[in-house]
């Protein structure tokens, strides 16, 4: 099954499906899909800030539990996830399934390919079920790993480690003034998250496979960060596309240099 759905399809199973607007309270309060119900990056994916950790530690997952059981949310729901285009979409896709959701989809193109394409939005909140559900997660652990892990996997090779930031992020041609890591992690490979799709949604599987899908990727465990394990999520959604599974670390950059004598490489590195 593919992790995502177009307008036309989620219009024709409105009725089986839970919808979460990935953009938080505020732009949901402007319009929504009917049906939806709002997930804030900040209030509700977002730990408190630490020491470590970096810009977007993951939250209390009982807390987030409940909230979902809020929305009527079990192990077995059908979830849709949506952002404006892209952006959160992906870290709320990944934290469900990151607590043993198996049927969650993105919706290709997000809200403004929905109205592009002549759907409808609605501004009246979505009323809560009666009665909460009872959702028993179970966290999927080996979908993360620590800032030690990855260190680990840096000097010894054994993982391939993507970086989804922009080119001129990883390669260090332009200061990085977000988190201050000029560079990228030793041996990490760059894919641009954005280059994996159109405003429509996802490139073809094609284009995907010619990307990800290659002899060295396969055979070698892969582990993928961005700036704060946010938008590293929707290139972990593209690898899945094409079946090749990533970890992510969660804390990424922003986490990466809050360590001391943190190392750091630039230019453009390849796989051997």
């Amino acid at each position: 099954m593919s992790n995502f759905i177009t307008p036309t399809e989620l219009l024709a199973c409105l009725d089986e499906v839970i919808i979460l607007d990935a953009r938080g309270y505020q732009d949901y309060k402007k319009g929504h899909i009917k049906g939806a119900y709002a997930v804030d990056l900040d209030k509700d994916l977002t730990g408190p800030l630490g020491e470590h950790g970096g810009r977007h530690p993951l939250p209390d997952m009982e807390q987030l539990a409940h909230t979902f059981e809020s929305y009527g949310i079990t192990r077995n729901s059908k979830v849709v996830v949506y952002d404006s285009w892209l952006f959160l979409a992906g870290r709320l896709w990944w934290t469900l399934r990151y607590m043993g959701l198996t049927d969650v989809r993105v919706l290709s193109g997000g809200i403004e390919r929905w109205v592009r394409e002549g759907h409808l939005l609605t501004k009246e909140p979505t009323p809560l079920p009666a009665k909460p559900s009872i959702f028993n997660y179970e966290l999927q652990t080996h979908m993360v790993m620590s800032r030690d892990e990855v260190l680990k996997a840096s000097e010894s090779g054994d993982h391939v480690i993507i970086d989804a930031r922009a080119p001129f992020r990883y390669d260090g041609s332009q200061v990085d003034t977000m988190d201050g890591m000029t560079g990228h992690i030793p041996g990490a490979v760059n894919h641009f998250y954005e280059s994996g799709y159109t405003v429509d949604g996802p490139k073809s599987l094609k284009d995907l496979e010619a990307e990800y899908y290659n002899e060295i990727y396969q055979n070698r465990p892969v582990v993928t960060y961005c700036g704060s394990g946010v938008t590293a999520c929707n290139a972990l959604l593209t690898m899945s596309e094409v079946g090749l599974e990533s970890a992510l670390y969660v804390g990424s950059s922003s986490d990466w240099v809050t360590y001391e004598s943190f190392p750091l490489s630039t230019g453009v590195e390849t796989l051997n």
